[in-house]
């Protein structure tokens, strides 16, 4: 859902990609697909996951970090990239109702248009 937010909010003119310490799944949840098909008009059904290792964070300006634990873990594996990591420090919400990922979308809007919108409208 992050990724698909971020690149409604910001557009296409930013990289914006998302990925896992360990994805289970290949794709979006049903939940997070209807989330933001009802609610924000956008299609992530052909999102697909990926791990963290299959992509170059050197790359990226700004890493963001939705889970305290995967930070705590990245803090240590990619520790030259510590000042990139922002936190949200939001719970996933898998597993949960519909409405547990209609509330998480609309924090995880509520983040980007506070902390992305800023960063990238300079």
């Amino acid at each position: 859902m992050a990724e698909g937010l971020a690149k409604l909010v910001l557009g296409h003119k930013e990289r914006i990609e998302s990925a896992g310490l360990v994805p289970f799944f290949e794709g979006a949840a049903p939940e997070a697909i209807q989330v933001l098909q009802d609610s924000f008009n956008s299609d992530i059904s052909l999102h697909r996951t990926r791990n963290i290792e299959d992509v170059k964070l050197d790359d990226f300006d700004h890493i963001v970090v939705l889970d305290v634990n995967v930070h705590e873990a990245l803090k240590t594996r990619y520790p030259a990239l510590l000042n990139r990591f922002i936190l949200w420090n939001i719970q996933d919400p898998f597993g949960k109702d519909l409405e547990s990922f209609r509330k998480t979308a609309k924090k995880i809007l509520g983040m980007i248009e506070k902390h992305l919108v800023p960063l990238y409208s300079e």
